[in-house]
């Protein structure tokens, strides 16, 4: 007999779910175990990139388009909070955390569309980092094996990030964090209440 999909939240008012954290750090892993018990849309940044750039996110063709392709992102996930769909987003954005404008800006997206913003960035050792991404053997992480020190001061893994948001290490087992970033996810206050580590 087919087992029936456990039931999901319905979450309201939506939520604008931020899954950060540089390339191995975790994030998708994370965000796939969270939309088993919360719904929402998943929006990850590499189905775009892919299309126009496979291997690479460092050579220039795909640093001429990266910032139309983040453009089309944040249109869709804009488009779909203003229609009450929750959106999660698991992309890097630790560039873009760097960046006062973007931040208020990615608040802003949030509000005006009457959604919480919930942002989770996922962290580890650097050691675990890069054991990560050359166990994955992905064409485009190779600039980053290569260029370990430049990639890692370009994308620190615990950057500041300048509004409310949660740690997560995920060292530790999904078992312990998705819990916890659920509960992060549909509780606390519109701005969601102070940064917390787990």
């Amino acid at each position: 007999m087919k087992k029936r999909p456990k039931a999901v939240t319905l979450l309201s008012p939506p939520r604008l779910i931020l899954v950060m954290g540089v390339a191995g750090s975790g994030k998708s892993e994370l965000a796939k175990a969270i939309l088993k018990q919360i719904s929402a849309v998943y929006l990850d940044n590499n189905f775009l990139a892919d299309a126009f750039s496979p291997g690479s996110r460092s050579d220039e063709s795909y640093l001429a388009i990266r910032d139309n392709l983040y453009a089309a992102l944040y249109r869709i996930t804009g488009e779909n909070l203003r229609i009450g769909n929750s959106v999660l987003l698991d992309a890097p954005h630790i560039r873009q955390a760097q960046d006062p404008e973007w931040c208020r800006w990615i608040q802003d997206l949030a509000a005006e569309a009457g959604a919480w913003l919930r942002a989770i960035r996922c962290y580890c050792r650097e050691e675990i980092l890069r054991q990560r991404l050359e166990a994955r053997g992905e064409e485009r992480d190779r600039w980053k094996l290569e260029n370990w020190p430049a990639f890692l001061a370009e994308q620190p893994p615990r950057t500041p990030i300048p509004f409310p948001h949660l740690d997560v290490d995920t060292e530790q087992p999904l078992k312990a964090n998705v819990p916890r970033a659920v509960s992060f996810i549909l509780n606390g206050e519109k701005h969601g209440g102070i940064s917390a580590s787990i």
